[in-house]
């Protein structure tokens, strides 16, 4: 794994620029990307198991064990196609098993790359490390073979809950084992006590990170009703001074959704929010000319009941919605099938920090959304089962074995 970590360094401006042509994010963003594969693999490098001695009596000893789970098949979403899959395969080979990563068809580019980098360094053994691309929509789909394959023995899985829901299906007929971190529909609770000028850059860029196309990007903005409209009007400065554009452009912050199916389904999002009567306040339309641009869009007058406010857009929309107490604000947040993340924002930490544990989410945030934390990574409800990162990769990519040895 060290000599994988070298070869990323090696061609890390190759990666990155790559990434940029067939994701879109910016080049700076799509640095940060490798710089975040590179600490994910430092980490993989640190991972060791050792023996745990349950008990021991003059009769007998009884230690538990972590052994390799098999061949893990690692399929992988087109918004952080490199960190995603490396993310995975790189504690699953450490840790003793071999894979088989099957990259986004919307980025297949960057992960077959880096495969034939690997393979040309002699970074693993033949048949430790493989990638295989493919449509979802051909005659012969890779994702499905390998999911019904009995000799992938692991689905680790990112991507829609719809198809979460298809792979957990598909993988009871053998019991394969199955970590799936899936969509969120975070929710943002900002409390009267926050200075609206500081704030509010910070939760636009929690959204709009990656142009919102991130599984724990902020999705819904809860705003005291006290201070609702000085953070709209804040929130609206922040959009108009986005600079979307052209990822190898010096200076551009955000690029364009990756794909026309996106795009479509963001812009169906805002114009049902739009014939609902809730108030575009800026935006609200995909931009004119070469790229799949959608305008930076903030919308109110938004509740419960509507798509954009119930479900996962994964664009640059936010809907805002006023809140009249702290109850409401989490029985509203909680009020959703997803719960991948979570956010408070707060000029008193501690009681941030109470309300924070009243969220029903896997990551929850106090003054920032979105952070990298390192530490195990999940969803409850519908955005997933099981976690990884940290000290969870290794009961994520090994089996626990108890051992009883008689004296």
């Amino acid at each position: 794994m060290q000599k994988v970590l070298e070869t990323v360094s090696a061609n890390a401006d190759e990666l990155a620029r790559l990434l940029v042509s067939e994701q879109g994010k910016p080049l700076a963003a799509a640095r940060e990307e490798l710089a975040g594969v590179s600490f994910l693999l430092k980490k993989a490098c640190e991972i060791e198991t050792k023996p745990e001695v349950y008990s021991e009596t003059a009769e007998r000893r009884v230690e538990v064990r972590r052994v390799p789970i098999g061949v893990v098949a690692c399929i992988t979403p087109w918004n952080f196609p490199l960190f995603c899959s490396v993310q995975k395969w790189a504690p699953a080979i450490v840790l003793g098993n071999s894979v088989v990563h099957k990259p986004s068809p919307f980025t297949p580019l960057t992960g077959l790359r880096l495969a034939e980098l690997i393979n040309d360094n002699d970074c693993f053994p033949p048949g430790v490390f493989n990638c295989i691309s493919g449509d979802d929509q051909a005659g012969f789909n890779v994702g499905a073979f390998l999911t019904d394959s009995p000799k992938v023995a692991k689905v680790s899985f990112t991507g829609s809950v719809a198809t979460g829901k298809r792979i957990m299906a598909a993988c009871a007929d053998d019991m394969k084992r199955i970590t799936l971190e899936l969509g969120g529909n975070d929710a943002a609770i900002v409390r009267s006590d926050v200075n609206v000028k500081e704030m509010a850059p910070k939760i636009f860029a929690g959204a709009f990170a990656n142009s919102g196309q991130v599984c724990c990007a902020l999705k819904r903005c809860f705003v005291h009703e006290s201070i609702f409209d000085e953070f709209k009007s804040e929130l609206i400065k922040c959009a108009s001074n986005a600079k979307f554009g052209d990822g190898m452009s010096e200076g551009v912050e955000y690029g364009p959704l990756n794909n026309k199916m996106q795009l479509d389904k963001v812009s169906a999002y805002v114009e049902d929010a739009r014939s609902q009567g809730c108030d575009i306040l800026c935006g609200g339309k995909a931009r004119d000319g070469r790229g799949f641009f959608y305008e930076p869009t903030i919308v109110s007058g938004i509740k419960e009941g509507v798509n954009l406010f119930d479900e996962e857009q994964f664009g640059p929309v936010l809907p805002i919605t006023p809140y009249a107490d702290d109850d409401e604000a989490v029985r509203r947040a909680n009020d959703s099938d997803m719960g991948l993340g979570g956010s408070v924002w707060s000029s008193d930490p501690s009681a941030a920090a109470d309300l924070a544990a009243k969220l029903e989410a896997g990551t929850v945030w106090v003054n920032q959304h979105g952070d990298l934390t390192g530490a195990p990574f999940g969803g409850f409800k519908q955005s997933g089962i099981g976690r990884e990162l940290g000290l969870a990769d290794i009961t994520a990519f090994t089996e626990s074995q108890t051992l009883s040895l008689a004296k």
